[in-house]
């Protein structure tokens, strides 16, 4: 079923009848079920953490087993990366991703109810029966995480016009990270005792069923018609032309990495988001001499996190303006100097290794600020990260600048997993370091627009071939009446 063209048109000439490029209604309910398959696959992901305490007591496990529930999702990433890549670029393959990503999403949550209704909790065998189921459910939800990931570039390039392009980018990435916020928060509500834990699992459950319905019910492929340039050349050229989709991978890659400005971009965007997500989970250990209790650290962390969120949407839709279009390099680099005051802001309100007692007097209220700005300027130019390198790299897919961002991220934060626990002072120097080097990679990057630039060219090449078509047809026509001007 195709839906009628939505009333939001690119911008054509008034002598024109006909649209250079249409906008389909239905980009908004692929933006939005991709976004809730991501929200669900970060938001199962991370089933366990939050509950930690409770979910060693009703299991019987320790807190290291725990621990790799969480991490399978870094690690089972890395792999699986390439494969959703090379799926993502055959015929039909966002939708071949969405469909994947549904079912195993929900196989995933499925597993690990299995052991609650094979035997029961008071049995002896009980944590030696659910610990493999466990284990394989995080699995195949962490080979969803490339799934939810690598697509968000080249979804919204292929259903939404230039000038909505970061702004649907924004929400599909963000809907992931939001997944993670909601968790950290509702986990906690629902498990009040460990005896709620299969409460947990049952509306985790639940929401990948309804996911996973409607994916298979309704996702379009590709819309109607092209939205804009870059879209055509997705939809003409897939990568199942090649014959050697691997070895094409391998030459988009090496092309990649040997161009000074998509490293420069790349290295700065996966080191300050890495550093900057193991830092905060750290801010119960980081506040703990300052009297804070855990549960205000969690919300200190739920504050910064749903600030980055807002601030990525702002600064999306500010991207997206005509006046900003063409500022992504600016926009980034404003938001991480911003970011490093409000990071020298927290860091001087608690003790470190360099001083003993706080330099600036604080209570929750300064804490709370501290966090949240640091946030809201830590995220909010991370979309704008997909964007710019999707930009440099075209006409190159937008899911490969993607997907090497996403590796870049899981990578850096596999490496902090072993030095962040135990070295939370390390961290708070380590992020400091890392934002003023972030700075100055993205000061001395040069951005281009090629993308926006072909866009632009191909829909005033476009405007001009009708005109001059309508000019046409209008000299048969006033030569067949024998009217002339």
């Amino acid at each position: 079923m195709i839906s009628e063209p939505s009333e939001s048109l690119l911008i054509v000439s008034s002598t024109q009848t006909k649209p250079v490029y249409v906008l389909y209604t239905q980009r908004f309910y692929v933006l939005f079920m991709f976004s809730f398959l991501a929200f669900n696959q970060c938001l199962i992901w991370l089933t366990f953490s939050p509950i930690a305490r409770s979910t060693e007591v009703y299991y019987n496990i320790s807190e290291a087993t725990v621990d790799l529930l969480l991490n399978w999702g870094p690690i089972i990433f890395v792999p699986c990366l390439p494969l959703t890549y090379i799926l993502l670029n055959k015929h039909n393959g966002l939708r071949s991703c969405i469909v994947l990503l549904s079912i195993v999403d929900f196989l995933a949550a499925l597993v690990r109810i299995l052991p609650i209704v094979i035997t029961k909790p008071s049995s002896p065998n009980f944590s030696s029966i659910s610990l493999p189921f466990l284990h394989f459910g995080q699995i195949l939800n962490a080979a969803c995480g490339p799934l939810a990931m690598a697509p968000v570039s080249q979804l919204s390039c292929l259903w939404f016009a230039p000038h909505e392009r970061t702004r649907a980018t924004t929400v599909a990435v963000l809907a992931n990270y939001f997944g993670s916020t909601i968790g950290f928060v509702i986990s906690p509500f629902i498990v009040s005792s460990p005896d709620y834990v299969p409460h947990l699992l049952y509306v985790h459950l639940g929401l990948a069923f309804i996911a996973c319905t409607l994916a298979l019910l309704f996702f379009p492929s590709y819309p109607p018609s092209a939205p804009s340039a870059a879209a055509e050349s997705l939809m003409r050229n897939p990568m199942h032309e090649h014959l050697n989709s691997w070895k094409k991978y391998l030459k988009d890659i090496w092309l990649c990495l040997t161009k000074p400005s998509f490293v420069l971009i790349l290295t700065a965007g996966g080191l300050l988001s890495g550093t900057f997500s193991s830092w905060t989970s750290l801010y119960d250990v980081i506040l703990k001499p300052e009297n804070y209790t855990e549960q205000q650290a969690g919300w200190f962390a739920f504050g910064s996190s749903i600030a980055g969120i807002i601030g990525g949407l702002f600064l999306s839709f500010l991207a997206d303006t005509r006046r900003f279009q063409h500022s992504l390099k600016a926009l980034i680099l404003i938001s991480y100097v911003m970011c490093l005051f409000a990071t020298i802001w927290f860091e001087l309100s608690v003790r470190t290794s360099f001083f003993n007692r706080p330099i600036l007097p604080s209570n929750a209220i300064t804490i709370g600020l501290s966090t949240a700005f640091a946030g809201l300027f830590s995220g909010a130019p991370t979309t704008l990260i997909y964007e710019a390198l999707a930009e440099i790299m075209f006409p190159l897919p937008e899911s490969l600048s993607a997907s090497i961002l996403v590796q870049w991220f899981n990578v850096t934060g596999l490496v902090l997993l072993f030095i962040a626990p135990s070295r939370y002072k390390l961290m708070n120097i380590l992020i400091l370091i890392v934002n003023i080097v972030c700075i100055f990679l993205i000061l001395f990057a040069r951005f281009t627009y090629k993308r926006r630039d072909e866009d632009e060219r191909k829909r005033l090449e476009k405007e001009q071939n009708q005109i001059q078509d309508q000019d046409d047809y209008s000299t048969i026509n006033d030569t067949q009446y024998g009217t002339f001007s």
